[in-house]
Protein backbone atom coordinates (compact mmCIF):
# COMPACT_ATOMS: atom_id res chain seq x y z
CA UNK A 1 0.00 0.00 0.00
CA UNK A 2 1.18 3.55 -0.91
CA UNK A 3 1.47 5.66 2.24
CA UNK A 4 -1.01 8.31 2.33
CA UNK A 5 -0.48 12.28 1.40
CA UNK A 6 -1.24 15.18 3.17
CA UNK A 7 -2.90 17.95 1.74
CA UNK A 8 -2.28 21.05 4.41
CA UNK A 9 -5.95 23.51 4.53
CA UNK A 10 -4.33 26.78 3.66
CA UNK A 11 -6.15 29.99 5.22
CA UNK A 12 -6.55 32.57 2.36
CA UNK A 13 -8.21 35.69 4.47
CA UNK A 14 -6.53 39.26 3.66
CA UNK A 15 -4.59 37.29 0.92
CA UNK A 16 -2.58 35.47 3.94
CA UNK A 17 -1.46 31.95 3.28
CA UNK A 18 -0.40 30.73 6.08
CA UNK A 19 -0.85 26.80 6.62
CA UNK A 20 -3.70 25.89 9.51
CA UNK A 21 -3.23 22.59 11.18
CA UNK A 22 -4.50 19.68 9.64
CA UNK A 23 -6.93 17.45 11.01
CA UNK A 24 -5.55 13.67 11.68
CA UNK A 25 -5.46 11.52 7.80
CA UNK A 26 -7.00 8.42 8.46
CA UNK A 27 -5.61 5.81 6.25
CA UNK A 28 -7.86 3.84 3.63
CA UNK A 29 -7.85 0.03 3.52
CA UNK A 30 -7.92 -2.02 0.68
CA UNK A 31 -10.58 -3.96 1.23
CA UNK A 32 -13.17 -5.87 -1.27
CA UNK A 33 -16.57 -5.99 -0.69
CA UNK A 34 -18.46 -8.96 -1.43
CA UNK A 35 -22.30 -8.49 -3.32
CA UNK A 36 -25.15 -8.83 -1.34
CA UNK A 37 -26.94 -11.71 -1.91
CA UNK A 38 -30.36 -10.29 -1.23
CA UNK A 39 -30.13 -7.60 -3.34
CA UNK A 40 -32.77 -7.61 -6.41
CA UNK A 41 -31.72 -5.84 -9.79
CA UNK A 42 -34.77 -2.96 -10.14
CA UNK A 43 -35.66 -3.97 -14.06
CA UNK A 44 -36.55 -0.98 -16.28
CA UNK A 45 -39.54 -0.67 -17.12
CA UNK A 46 -40.16 0.25 -21.10
CA UNK A 47 -42.44 3.91 -21.32
CA UNK A 48 -44.97 4.09 -23.85
CA UNK A 49 -43.09 6.70 -25.72
CA UNK A 50 -40.68 3.57 -26.29
CA UNK A 51 -42.94 1.35 -27.60
CA UNK A 52 -44.15 4.05 -29.96
CA UNK A 53 -43.27 3.04 -33.66
CA UNK A 54 -40.02 5.69 -35.04
CA UNK A 55 -42.81 6.46 -38.08
CA UNK A 56 -46.10 7.78 -36.06
CA UNK A 57 -43.39 9.53 -33.71
CA UNK A 58 -42.04 10.97 -36.84
CA UNK A 59 -45.44 11.82 -38.53
CA UNK A 60 -47.22 13.25 -35.43
CA UNK A 61 -43.95 15.76 -34.99
CA UNK A 62 -44.37 16.66 -38.70
CA UNK A 63 -48.37 17.62 -38.46
CA UNK A 64 -47.38 19.33 -35.41
CA UNK A 65 -44.61 21.15 -36.96
CA UNK A 66 -46.89 22.16 -39.59
CA UNK A 67 -49.64 23.40 -37.76
CA UNK A 68 -47.03 25.11 -35.98
CA UNK A 69 -45.59 26.93 -38.66
CA UNK A 70 -48.95 28.00 -40.38
CA UNK A 71 -50.00 29.29 -37.45
CA UNK A 72 -47.21 31.19 -36.62
CA UNK A 73 -47.24 33.10 -40.06
CA UNK A 74 -50.39 34.14 -39.91
CA UNK A 75 -49.90 35.40 -36.03
CA UNK A 76 -46.59 37.01 -36.58
CA UNK A 77 -48.60 38.72 -40.03
CA UNK A 78 -51.59 39.74 -37.83
CA UNK A 79 -49.46 41.45 -35.38
CA UNK A 80 -47.09 42.59 -37.34
CA UNK A 81 -49.79 44.68 -39.48
CA UNK A 82 -51.10 45.71 -35.91
CA UNK A 83 -47.59 47.18 -34.95
CA UNK A 84 -47.83 49.25 -37.98
CA UNK A 85 -50.88 50.54 -37.75
CA UNK A 86 -49.83 51.94 -33.79
CA UNK A 87 -46.87 53.49 -35.91
CA UNK A 88 -44.28 51.20 -34.52
CA UNK A 89 -42.19 51.33 -38.14
CA UNK A 90 -39.44 49.24 -38.86
CA UNK A 91 -39.82 47.92 -35.46
CA UNK A 92 -43.56 46.50 -36.38
CA UNK A 93 -41.47 43.71 -37.78
CA UNK A 94 -39.76 43.00 -34.41
CA UNK A 95 -42.71 42.90 -32.48
CA UNK A 96 -44.68 39.47 -33.15
CA UNK A 97 -41.20 37.92 -32.02
CA UNK A 98 -41.18 39.17 -28.80
CA UNK A 99 -44.10 38.19 -28.19
CA UNK A 100 -44.37 34.49 -29.70
CA UNK A 101 -41.26 34.41 -28.25
CA UNK A 102 -41.79 34.79 -25.04
CA UNK A 103 -44.10 31.99 -24.59
CA UNK A 104 -41.88 29.34 -26.76
CA UNK A 105 -38.94 30.30 -24.36
CA UNK A 106 -41.48 29.82 -21.19
CA UNK A 107 -41.87 26.37 -22.42
CA UNK A 108 -38.93 25.46 -23.38
CA UNK A 109 -38.14 26.75 -19.43
CA UNK A 110 -40.92 24.67 -18.55
CA UNK A 111 -39.94 21.45 -20.46
CA UNK A 112 -36.46 21.67 -18.90
CA UNK A 113 -37.40 22.15 -15.33
CA UNK A 114 -39.86 18.94 -15.75
CA UNK A 115 -36.96 16.79 -17.42
CA UNK A 116 -35.36 18.02 -14.33
CA UNK A 117 -38.09 16.85 -12.11
CA UNK A 118 -38.21 20.27 -10.94
CA UNK A 119 -41.88 22.41 -10.96
CA UNK A 120 -42.20 23.91 -14.00
CA UNK A 121 -42.14 27.45 -11.68
CA UNK A 122 -44.83 30.37 -11.33
CA UNK A 123 -42.42 32.65 -13.49
CA UNK A 124 -42.31 30.35 -16.58
CA UNK A 125 -46.51 30.06 -16.33
CA UNK A 126 -46.57 33.59 -16.17
CA UNK A 127 -44.28 33.75 -18.94
CA UNK A 128 -46.41 31.37 -20.87
CA UNK A 129 -49.95 32.96 -19.83
CA UNK A 130 -48.41 36.65 -21.02
CA UNK A 131 -47.44 35.44 -24.62
CA UNK A 132 -50.50 33.72 -25.41
CA UNK A 133 -52.65 36.56 -23.58
CA UNK A 134 -50.55 39.28 -25.70
CA UNK A 135 -50.34 37.32 -29.37
CA UNK A 136 -54.20 36.63 -28.58
CA UNK A 137 -55.18 40.51 -27.86
CA UNK A 138 -53.04 41.40 -30.63
CA UNK A 139 -54.23 38.96 -33.30
CA UNK A 140 -58.32 39.83 -32.25
CA UNK A 141 -57.35 43.53 -32.31
CA UNK A 142 -55.81 43.60 -35.84
CA UNK A 143 -59.23 41.12 -37.09
CA UNK A 144 -62.00 42.87 -38.95
CA UNK A 145 -64.24 44.06 -36.92
CA UNK A 146 -66.62 41.41 -37.08
CA UNK A 147 -67.27 37.79 -35.14
CA UNK A 148 -66.33 35.73 -37.85
CA UNK A 149 -62.95 38.05 -38.28
CA UNK A 150 -62.04 38.09 -34.56
CA UNK A 151 -62.65 34.13 -34.32
CA UNK A 152 -60.00 33.56 -37.27
CA UNK A 153 -57.78 36.02 -36.15
CA UNK A 154 -58.11 34.60 -32.74
CA UNK A 155 -56.82 30.89 -33.97
CA UNK A 156 -53.47 31.26 -35.12
CA UNK A 157 -51.80 32.22 -31.71
CA UNK A 158 -53.66 29.50 -29.58
CA UNK A 159 -52.97 26.98 -32.49
CA UNK A 160 -49.35 27.76 -32.08
CA UNK A 161 -49.10 27.13 -28.40
CA UNK A 162 -51.20 24.09 -28.59
CA UNK A 163 -48.84 22.68 -31.38
CA UNK A 164 -45.73 23.73 -29.37
CA UNK A 165 -47.08 22.20 -26.30
CA UNK A 166 -48.11 18.91 -28.09
CA UNK A 167 -44.60 19.33 -29.68
CA UNK A 168 -42.79 19.53 -26.39
CA UNK A 169 -44.43 16.14 -25.32
CA UNK A 170 -42.91 14.56 -27.92
CA UNK A 171 -39.76 15.61 -26.76
CA UNK A 172 -40.47 15.06 -23.26
CA UNK A 173 -39.66 11.33 -23.00
CA UNK A 174 -36.26 11.92 -24.24
CA UNK A 175 -33.09 12.46 -22.98
CA UNK A 176 -31.24 15.78 -24.64
CA UNK A 177 -28.10 17.34 -23.99
CA UNK A 178 -27.86 18.98 -20.91
CA UNK A 179 -30.31 16.61 -19.17
CA UNK A 180 -29.58 14.46 -16.52
CA UNK A 181 -31.69 11.18 -16.79
CA UNK A 182 -32.83 9.15 -13.92
CA UNK A 183 -31.91 5.55 -13.65
CA UNK A 184 -33.22 3.44 -11.02
CA UNK A 185 -31.16 2.28 -8.88
CA UNK A 186 -30.54 -1.79 -7.65
CA UNK A 187 -32.28 -2.18 -4.55
CA UNK A 188 -32.12 -5.39 -1.53
CA UNK A 189 -34.82 -6.83 -0.63
CA UNK A 190 -34.77 -5.03 2.93
CA UNK A 191 -35.88 -2.10 1.06
CA UNK A 192 -32.93 -0.01 1.03
CA UNK A 193 -30.20 0.62 -1.90
CA UNK A 194 -27.06 -1.01 -2.55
Amino acid sequence: MAPAQMALPVDRRNGASTPRPASPVVPVLDVEVEPDPTAVEVPVVETEADAVPGWVRWTTTSAVLAVALVAAVASYEHMRALAETAGEGWRAWLLPISVDGLAVAASMTMLVRRRAGQPSGALAWAALLLGLGASLAANVAAAEPTVQGRLVAAWPPVALLLSYELLMQQIKGRGGPGVQSVHPQPTSLDGGTL
